[in-house]
């Protein structure tokens, strides 16, 4: 270590509780910049890969919002609209379609439980290929009578594989042949019933709210969907980048107010290295007019007084990225609960080059802070300090 450094410290030592609080602001601004940022990526990236996961190409679903698409799309939000029956038909008929399978997504009252269950409708041969991140407690149905349970409503009325979870209007019991793991998502919520049996319940034969669809070959995607817009009126076919951008759109806004606040939180950061410096340097008039006495160059304090906010902003900042990445997992819960639409999965985590940015960020906004201290240090005159 060198006596520059040396002295740095041993200066910000003396005053500890300042010195302690103004690091405490600079990690507090630094931790809530990698968050933002961390989280950023981390939506991106877990958007990606669940679109990917669902192995369609585009959803054809009836003419509206394009945020309600994109919900219905990834976790079977309800609208209410429905899809003209002959529009399954027209997909099957259709030159370049490997796979169309209808999706039934509606709010069903249940008189006998006093509530209102979330009903998705879904044929189960492709229920795996479509939700294939899913772990099931027992199985896929295979009858008509048989059903899955997401997590919560399994959770909240104390069911298992095997139990009756009520009857339809014409008394036949719906058995549960399986119960979704924790997905920490909407999915947690519905009642998978096949679909015929949504359409019975909903008495909506052939009714459908989207029908996901999947190409043979992705480059006739274009010609394909091109074909069935003019030939299907009343139809919106969505492909899974523009769910992605509509998604990505929508959080767009809260991302940008947090960074709004991230960046005044580090200019208050900021301010505060700077009071924190200067009423340093104040208070050792003296003893720096005495070093100028002595030897010392102007630069010689310059630097001294530099050094100075280098170490409050590098201890801050690498406080601060180990609290966010320590306490990543309750700033990704209360996210989870503000923001419309968040990817399942770990969203915050220590990316070493978001790391890096964010205190290369933080160290250059310590230095411009501590140049307008240290450029007061250096021109205090040897002579008028030691009388004063």
């Amino acid at each position: 270590m060198s006596g520059y450094l040396k002295l740095a410290v041993k200066n910000l030592l003396r005053h500890r509780i300042r010195s302690a609080l103004t690091m405490l602001g600079i990690a507090a601004s630094v931790g809530v910049l990698f968050s933002v940022l961390s989280f950023n990526s981390g939506f991106n990236k877990g958007l990606a890969e669940e679109l990917d996961r669902t192995g369609l190409h585009f959803m054809v679903v009836p003419s509206g919002c394009a945020h309600e698409v994109a919900a219905l799309v990834l976790h079977g939000a309800v609208i209410p609209k429905f899809l003209d029956t002959g529009v399954m038909q027209h997909l099957q008929e259709t030159s370049g379609i490997a796979m169309a399978t209808p999706i039934l997504v509606a709010q069903q009252p249940n008189p006998q439980k006093e509530r209102i269950d979330l009903i998705y409708g879904v044929d189960m041969e492709v229920l795996s290929a479509i939700k294939p991140g899913w772990q099931i407690n027992g199985k896929i149905p295979t009858q008509d009578n048989e059903i899955l349970l997401g997590h919560e409503v399994a959770d909240h009325e104390g069911l298992k594989p095997g139990d009756v979870f009520t009857e339809t209007a014409e008394g036949t019991p719906l058995v549960i042949a399986g119960v979704v793991g924790l997905t920490g998502s909407q999915d947690d919520a519905f009642v998978y019933l096949p679909i015929q049996t949504a359409q019975q319940i909903l008495e909506r034969p052939g009714a459908a709210t989207a029908i996901g669809v999947k190409v043979t070959d992705p480059e006739r995607m274009n010609e394909i969907t091109d074909a069935l817009t003019a030939a299907v009126p009343g139809i919106q076919i969505v492909t899974m980048g523009q769910v992605m951008n509509s998604i990505a759109n929508l959080a767009a806004s809260a991302r940008a107010l947090s960074l709004a606040i991230v960046l005044i939180a580090v200019l208050i950061s900021a301010v505060g290295v700077m009071n924190s410096i200067l009423m340093s340097v104040f208070e050792r008039s003296q003893e720096i007019g005495m070093m100028r006495a002595v030897g010392a160059s102007r630069q010689d304090v310059f630097r001294i007084i530099l050094e100075e906010t280098t170490i409050l902003s590098l201890t801050g900042g690498v406080f601060g990225i180990a609290i966010a990445t320590l306490g990543s997992k309750l700033i990704e819960a209360f996210v989870r609960s503000v923001m419309p639409f968040v990817p399942t999965g770990s969203l915050i985590s220590f990316d070493p080059f978001l790391a890096l940015g964010s205190m290369l960020f933080i160290m250059v906004i310590g230095l411009c802070a501590g140049l307008y201290p240290a450029c007061k240090a250096s021109k205090i005159h040897p002579v008028e300090a030691i009388k004063g």
